[in-house]
């Protein structure tokens, strides 16, 4: 894994430092040399900044690679010849054909729980018939409303069926065949073909893998992090062509997988999850590497396997005091201290050093004296 220390998340609640907080000017900073307490201070312009409260996170610069989320094996429940297969990256949305077998179009509907039985008007109730419903009711084909939503294939569910297989010029007798539907949660993006057409396929055999149609980021991080990063946590993306991007963490989780395909493919008809985000490296060990899935806040395309950094913060002190870098001062004898200004008085106070943020500038501490508001000493920028 590629890493260097980039930019910084820096949120502070309260009033903003009011200096500068970059120059290592001689006389200040940790490495500075001091012969007398707040000697040195005075061979440069020196302004103040107030110290503020707040949280102090610092984050790191990661390789990452866009991609999509959400690995789902679509399987055949029809035998006969492929003639015909989306191509690789498209996007096919409820309604619309997946594949064909022997000329018959095998149509995306939404819904979670694979096709595994036909649709026939007095079968049971079931919560196939529900996402039916559902589908049948969102891509326009009950007009009047007919149709409750509670899993039964009633009169109005089948008229329903009716004007779907008359709009797509098939025999409208309210009937689906076991394989002429399959269900995903939505829109669906085709990854790979596992047959080609021409193809000979037996039921229950697997036809191609999609995804969802969320481009997401995939960045490793050392397990040491892992407790740093959690979902929802916000990050900025920059894109190959150097602009920056904001996302947020989706989840965290060990390697993924090396295929998509899910193990031990069910047979029969219908889409099966794989693990795609979990797959387990060596068994028994613990992974050097945990897998950080990042989403966009904003709509990108055209960015499928490109090469992305996204700056992530892995290390934060929350409630913490902070001042800029530069108002440290080395003390005599080790340590560090900041010259704090009140009024006409200034004097010098020791303090520990927290978190350092070092490319923000600045840095937590803790001293005697030392709260939100009160004045140090840095360099004049």
């Amino acid at each position: 894994m590629s890493r260097a220390v980039g930019a910084i998340v820096f949120a502070v609640a309260g009033v903003a430092v009011g200096a500068g907080g970059g120059g290592w000017a001689f006389g200040y900073g940790p490495f500075a040399h001091h012969g007398a307490a707040g000697a040195a201070a005075s061979q440069v312009p020196v302004s103040t900044a107030v110290v503020t409260r707040g949280t102090l996170a610092v984050s790191e610069d990661d390789a990452g690679t866009v991609g999509y989320s959400g690995f789902i094996t679509i399987y055949t429940a029809m035998s006969g010849t492929v003639t015909w297969l989306p191509a690789d990256r498209s996007v096919i949305r409820p309604g619309q054909r997946v594949f064909a077998v022997d000329g018959q179009d095998v149509v995306l509907m939404r819904g979670g729980t694979p096709a595994w039985r036909a649709f026939t008007p007095g079968m049971t109730s079931g919560a196939d018939v529900a996402e039916l419903q559902r589908s049948l009711i969102a891509q326009g084909y009950d007009p009047y409303h007919a149709i409750t939503i509670d899993g039964s294939y009633d009169w109005a569910t089948q008229a329903a069926v009716q004007r779907w297989q008359a709009a797509r010029g098939w025999l409208a007798d309210g009937q689906i065949a076991l394989g002429q539907v399959v269900f995903a949660p939505g829109p669906v993006r085709a990854a790979a073909s596992l047959t080609g057409a021409g193809a000979t396929v037996a039921a229950g055999a697997p036809v191609l893998t999609v995804t969802s149609t969320t481009p997401v980021v995939t960045v490793s991080l050392s397990a040491g992090e892992e407790s740093a990063v959690g979902p929802g946590q916000h990050v900025t993306i920059t894109l190959p062509d150097g602009t920056a991007t904001a996302g947020r963490v989706l989840s965290v989780s060990g390697p993924a997988a090396s295929s998509p395909a899910a193990a031990g493919a069910p047979s029969g008809s219908g889409s099966s999850s794989s693990a795609g985000n979990t797959g387990a490296g060596n068994a028994g060990a613990t992974p050097a590497t945990v897998n950080v899935a990042v989403s966009f806040d904003h709509p990108v395309t055209g960015l499928d396997g490109a090469p992305v950094q996204v700056s992530i913060a892995t290390q934060t002190q929350r409630d913490a005091l902070i001042v800029p870098i530069s108002a440290l001062l080395a003390k005599p004898g080790g340590g560090y201290q900041v010259t704090v200004v009140g009024g006409s008085a200034r004097y010098d106070v020791t303090v520990t050093p927290g978190l350092f943020d070092d490319i923000g500038g600045n840095v937590a501490v803790t001293g005697p004296g030392i709260a939100a508001g009160t004045r140090v000493e840095v360099p004049s920028s």
